[in-house]
């Protein structure tokens, strides 16, 4: 989880109410990104959550013997 400074930040986005990276206010962002170091949530919207967040790691599939 990462660890974001509300330094710099506006209230907006400090409140959860604009993305933490793109200010867009609507729709209001929904996925938790972070955190401050008061252990509040930082959101993201959902095109800047996919950049920010780590990509899931891909399924093993085993090749057919021969």
């Amino acid at each position: 989880m990462l660890t974001f400074d509300p330094e710099g930040l506006s209230w907006a986005q400090r409140d959860g109410d604009a993305c933490v990276v793109c200010h867009k206010k609507w729709p209001r962002p929904r996925i938790r990104v972070g955190r401050f170091p008061d252990d509040s949530s930082v959101l993201a919207c959902q095109d800047c959550a996919e950049a920010l967040l780590p990509a899931p790691l891909a399924t093993v599939v085993a090749f057919p013997m021969r």
